[in-house]
């Protein structure tokens, strides 16, 4: 397998590293990025190809997607669809995780008609969290409930934002100011986020304060229930720094003039976020993904599917990664493998729970095992 990875940032990296390190190993791995000191980061560690891209241009993408078997999607939302779009047109097999604000699924006619395999939300939610669905939603004749809660935490949580990112500034403040959609009595509704707040008591973890955010994705249209919705599991005290945030205008897009510069509030509010949100040398993190579903089976029992993560760092098997970066790096890495391999070839454009409806989430499960991932 030749695999092309786009993206060298904590993701990127991440899914590089598994393609290195867990068998069958890639025979040949290039990381493209367009950041030359995160590619450095990434030739220190890992013997791979590194290449500076921007993929912006689409001749340099394309050249370097033709040598791939594979290409491995690890950008910042704001180029996802561009880039899947271009893959797709070019009948490439592509998995990605970047967390784009368009709908994926409008480029399934380009991706079937030049033969393209595209499965798009490989994380671990979206990601992980819709195979689980799909695995409930397969063994029920009808879904009732669905609620996926899901957080990337500092370990030891402090002020002022109690909270650290193990990515982009910018891709959390878009999945705070994202419309959020929900399914309540079986229709689609639209709703505000970071609203809906709840606390959620997890084992080993603690009390944590649990909103509505826009994960659910494709889920609205691919499962159908009666009441389904995705929530951002967070420390408390974090939420209410996001809502002063959020209120005082610091999340606008709009420019404003500020002594004669045009400044985006958002983008100058990402910056100085990412300056106190990005993890110091050592600072552990923790994951904690639940997932649960109840519905009626075939038979007219009543069921319920729940499934629980727990993550933390582990550096006797996966070395200096963070819990999030392997949660969300690991699920794409696995079907990066499925694809090149064939496991996954249906032509089209393919949302991660179409796996577990499938029926591939013990096999997903299985490999994450191996890897140290336990659900």
């Amino acid at each position: 397998m030749r695999a092309l990875v786009l993206g060298a940032g904590v993701v990127g990296r991440a899914v590089a590293w598994d393609l290195v390190h867990t068998p069958p190993v890639a025979e040949a791995i290039t990381v493209a990025d367009i950041d030359g000191d995160a590619l450095d980061r990434v030739r220190r560690d890992l013997p791979v190809t590194t290449v500076r891209l921007d993929v912006h241009s689409s001749s340099a993408l394309m050249a370097l997607a033709a040598e791939a078997d594979v290409v491995v999607g690890a950008l910042p939302s704001r180029v996802g669809f561009d880039v899947l779009r271009l893959l797709a047109q070019a009948g490439m097999r592509y998995c990605d995780v970047s967390f784009m604000p368009e709908d994926a699924a409008t480029l399934g006619d380009i991706a079937r008609s030049s033969g393209a395999c595209v499965v798009h939300d490989c994380g671990v939610a979206p990601g992980l969290s819709h195979v689980l669905v799909g695995a409930a939603a397969a063994r029920l004749a009808r879904v009732e409930t669905v609620r996926i809660d899901v957080g990337g935490l500092p370990e030891l949580p402090r002020p002022p934002f109690f909270y650290k990112a193990p990515f982009a500034a910018s891709d959390v403040i878009e999945e705070y100011t994202r419309p959020v959609r929900v399914l309540h009595d079986g229709q689609q509704q639209v709703v505000v986020p970071l609203t809906g707040v709840k606390s959620v008591e997890i084992d080993g973890v603690g009390l944590l304060d649990s909103f509505l955010t826009d994960g659910l994705r494709s889920l609205v249209t691919t499962v159908g229930a009666t009441h389904m919705e995705e929530r951002t599991l967070r420390h408390p005290g974090h939420l209410a720094a996001m809502l002063l945030l959020r209120d005082g205008g610091f999340f606008g897009t709009e420019p404003l003039e500020v002594e004669g510069l045009r400044v985006s509030p958002r983008a100058l509010t990402s910056a100085l976020l990412f300056r106190q949100w990005t993890y110091d040398e050592g600072e552990r993190d923790v994951t904690v993904l639940r997932v649960e579903v109840t519905g009626t089976t075939p038979d007219g029992t009543q069921a319920r599917f729940a499934w629980l993560l727990v993550d933390r760092p582990d550096s006797s098997t996966t070395g200096s990664l963070s819990s999030m970066a392997r949660t969300t790096a690991f699920p794409a890495a696995i079907v990066a493998r499925w694809l090149a391999r064939g496991d996954v070839s249906a032509p089209g454009v393919h949302a991660p729970e179409t796996l577990g409806l499938d029926g591939m989430a013990p096999m997903m499960l299985e490999e994450l095992g191996r890897r140290g991932v336990e659900v």
